[in-house]
This record gives structure tokens, sequence and C-alpha cells, in this order.
């Protein structure tokens, strides 16, 4: 009869599990997947903007049709990524007068400042001493004051300082140039996220751009780690005194590149219907929004799969990176809290419990159908290290929305359906997505495998013929109620957001 695993061989187990989990899920988990998905928005972004932007028009389109590897690390770069996302958010409002990636791009700033062939992007090449982050894991690199050769890398490298100051909420900070010792326990930091969780740790790292070493006070004390953002994109912030130890820079590590990874996810994906719907946290002064609390429990599930990994490291760990810390640093409440007067959710598992059960306790309108996979996503990676932890919402009752009163089909069953055109649109067919925009809109949409079959179904057939030719396609049962639901469901949104319109 074989033996029962130990205790330390069930946690080092169900450690690897989630480990693996946390990159599985298409959406959320798998960084390539990601990557793919946020190349197309760019692509599609570049085209959008050239449609407003006449002047910049010609460099943006050229920009867009450049190959996968020359596309990385413009996308990538801090200053190209937040003047891109800037000029979508204006496009989208109404107020986009000139591309300012248009600009910087126009003006030779990434022809200048970047060989065609380097994979190295435009704000990188400014950087001398050129220093990687973790050279055998990925091409982050380390900020230091950048310089310029003339006056294209002079507005990029201003601008790149700009962004660095504003994220920090000072006029004055500026980079502090790592230690050789510094910079060398980076890098053994990154090595141990990768060797303790292979699979997501080696993924966040993939997320991170630019590191940048700074100082930083303000009433809530010194600054440990920040990730950047939109102000200041694909960067983490670390105070030097992060990287004394392996595992402390393993964990700011982990923390802040969940963070980016999240971000980028979101990006072609949204989660919560409502996002000024606000979720009070017994540990903060306010509120936070749902997507805070999402942003919030995805760190935690990470870093207590990252704490399973590492009581159960093995000797040759130990022995590379030191023994790992024996005790949790505490978090403490903010002064006049809930928790400050209970003394409870100062330790990574109350907090992650509690943000569990907040986004279990939303109604379930309140999440888009993204919404509800990353939940369970979640929340299933949570219980594998935490048994207390609770249970991930019921795979078909979150799937069918059943407490949802169906709406009723604004379709008619008759009048030709017809995709509106002509449209811009880039087609994944791997990941089974299609992300398209009417050349007359300013705004992206992005399609699954259902709704993209469905919209090119809409050729100015009515809506029974739609149904016919999409049983066919699916493989399903022609006149059944899941079909149905399906294509009713597909047409109304697409008839929503203006990709299809039907004749009356």
């Amino acid at each position: 009869m074989p033996a029962s695993p130990s205790a330390a061989e069930t946690v080092t187990d169900r450690a690897a599990q989630a480990d693996t989990l946390l990159c599985a899920d298409q959406q959320f988990g798998d960084s390539a997947a990601i990557g793919e998905r946020n190349l197309a928005r760019f692509r599609l972004g570049l085209t959008m903007l050239a449609r407003h932007d006449d002047g910049a028009a010609d460099v943006l389109r050229t920009t867009a049709a450049a190959a996968d590897e020359r596309l990385r690390p413009l996308l990538y770069d801090p200053v190209l990524r937040n003047c891109f996302e800037v000029d979508l958010a204006r496009l989208e409002s109404g107020e986009l007068q000139h591309s300012s990636f248009g600009a910087f791009v126009a003006a030779g700033a990434s022809a200048s400042a970047a060989d065609p062939s380097s994979p190295m992007g435009p704000c990188e090449a400014l950087t001398r001493p050129h220093r990687q982050a973790w050279p055998a894991l990925g091409n982050a690199w380390v900020l230091t004051e950048p310089t310029s050769d003339d006056s294209a890398q002079k507005m990029l490298a201003e601008r790149l300082m700009e962004l660095f100051r504003d994220a920090l909420g000072s006029r004055t900070a500026g980079p502090v140039d790592p230690t050789d010792s510094v910079h060398a326990v980076l890098g053994e930091g990154a090595e141990l996220l990768a060797t303790l969780l292979p699979a997501a740790g080696a993924g966040v790292l993939g997320h991170v751009t630019m590191v940048g070493f700074t100082h930083r006070e303000s009433e809530e004390g010194p600054l440990q780690s920040m990730s950047g953002g939109d102000p200041l994109p694909s960067t983490v912030l670390l105070a030097p005194e992060r990287c004394t130890s392996p595992w402390l820079a393993a964990e700011s590590l982990l923390h802040e590149g969940a963070h980016l990874k999240l971000f980028d996810a979101l990006r072609t994906g949204s989660v919560v219907k409502n996002a000024t719907e606000r979720v009070p946290i017994p540990w903060r002064i306010g509120s936070w929004t749902v997507i805070q609390v999402f942003v919030a429990l995805h760190f935690y599930v990470h870093l207590l799969v990252f704490r399973a990994a590492a009581a159960t490291a093995g000797e040759e760990v130990r022995e590379r990176f030191g023994p790992p810390p024996s005790v949790e640093d505490l978090d403490e409440p903010s002064p006049g809290t809930p928790a400050a007067r209970s003394g409870q959710y100062r330790t990574s598992v109350e907090r992650a419990r509690h943000l569990a059960e907040c986004v279990l306790s939303l109604p379930e309108e309140a999440l888009t159908e993204n919404g509800h996979r990353f939940a369970r996503w979640l929340l299933t990676a949570l219980r594998l290290v935490d048994d207390d932890a609770p249970l991930p919402p019921d795979r078909a009752a979150a799937t069918t929305g059943r407490t949802q009163p169906s709406q009723p089909s604004a379709v008619s069953p008759t009048g030709a359906l017809q995709r509106v055109t002509p449209v811009d649109a880039c087609a994944l067919p791997g990941l089974g997505q299609l992300v398209v925009s009417p050349t007359r809109s300013a705004r992206m949409h992005w399609l699954n495998a259902r709704s993209w079959t469905v919209y090119s179904l809409c050729d100015g057939r009515d809506l029974g013929s739609v149904h016919t030719a999409y049983a066919r396609a699916a493989g399903l049962p022609a006149g059944s109620e899941e079909v149905g639901r399906q294509v009713s469901d597909s047409v109304r949104r697409l008839v929503a957001a203006g990709l299809v319109t039907q004749d009356t």
C-alpha cells in the first residue's frame, strides 16, 4: 500500500497546481494570449488614430502595419504607451486634436533612439550605461537618468522624466542609480520568483519593461514599491531597500508585476458593468471600486501561492537564495477604521478571504461574463492554498446568470441583418476573438468566437436564416433553445454596439 503524502508534500503539490492555474486562463492568466490581444488592440488603435489625425496618418498606419517584433518595443515603451492610452481616451471622449503618439514617432524619437532590428524600445535606448534587470528571464531594463543626442531624443527623455515625477507625485524626484549589490539582488529576486512559481512568476515578469529605483516620502510613509499603470506604463518602481534580500525583491516584483499583468489583461475585456460601484473596505478609510477589489484580490491570491511555495522550498532554493522569512510582515490598518479598532485584517490571508466574500456578495448582474469568469478563476486558485477561503461560485449558475431576468429581443424576426461597413479589424483566430471598429466610430469592440460567428453571418440574412446557419456552424441542433439564446444575445449586442443594422 503506497504511503500517504506528507503535509509538506500536499502543500507543495497544491501550490504547484495553483501556480499552473494562475497562467491557465486565456483571458487573464496566459501572458502570451494577453500579449497577442494587446498587440491587436495596439494595431487597431493606431489605425483609429490615423483616421482622425491627417498630419500623422501615414506614420500611424505604417507603424500599425509593422511586424510584431517591431511593435512590441513600442507598445511596452513607457512614454509611447502612455501617449497611446491618452490618445485613445481623448479620441473616445471627442477631445483628440492631434495624436501625441504620432507626434513622437513622426519626430523620429523611436527611429533615432532604437535600431529597427533591436529589441530595445526608444526610452531604453537612452539609458547609459544600459543595464538589464534580469537578463535570463526577459528584456526588462533598469532606469537611469536618460541621455539624448538630438532634439527628438531630448523630447523623449524629458517626457520620460516628467512621467516618472508625476507618478511619484514629486516635481524633484529622480531615479536612483542602483549599486552593483542592489542590481544583483534585483536579478536574484526575479530568478527566485521564477524558480518558486515557474508559471505565474515568470509570467508576471514578462509584463515589466522598466524598473526604476527611487526614494519617496508621503503621509503614509516611505515608498516600498509601486506599479505605473497608465501614468507610467509597464513600470515597477522600488525603494533600494527592497533589494536587500532576494525574498523581499521577489515579493515586490510579484506584487507590482501582477498589477501590470492585470492592467494589460483588463485592456481587452471589462469585468464590471458599473465602474463607479463601491465596496467598503474595513482596513482602509473610505471605499474601493469593484475593480480595485478585484485588483487587490488578484495580488493577494498570487502572494499566498508564492508563500505556500516558499514554505516548502527545497534545500537547493534555500542554499541559493537564503531561507525565506519566517513571519509575515503585518500591514497595519489605517487609523480609525473598523479593522484598526478590532485588530482584524492585518494579514494577507484575512484580507484575501474578505475580498473573496466581497466578490461573492456582488449581484450577478454587476459583473460581465468576463467578470464571472475572473471571479471563478481567482477563487479556485485561492482555495488551493487556503482551505478556509470561500468556495468559488457555481460555474453553471454564474455562466447562465440564472437570477437575471431574460431580456426581450430588440431584433425583428424579419428584416435583413447587415454588418456595418467600412470597418477596421484585427482577427485573432488562435484565441477565437475579433477586435473591430467601424470607421465612423471612436470605439473598438471585442467579439468572442460565438459573437464573431454570428457577426460573420449578418450579410443580409434575416434572423431565422442566421439561426439556421449558426446552428450548422456551431454543430448544434437547428431550432434548439440554445441556438436561439446564443444568436439572439449576440445579435442584440452587435446591434447595440453599432456593428450590425437591420432593415425594417
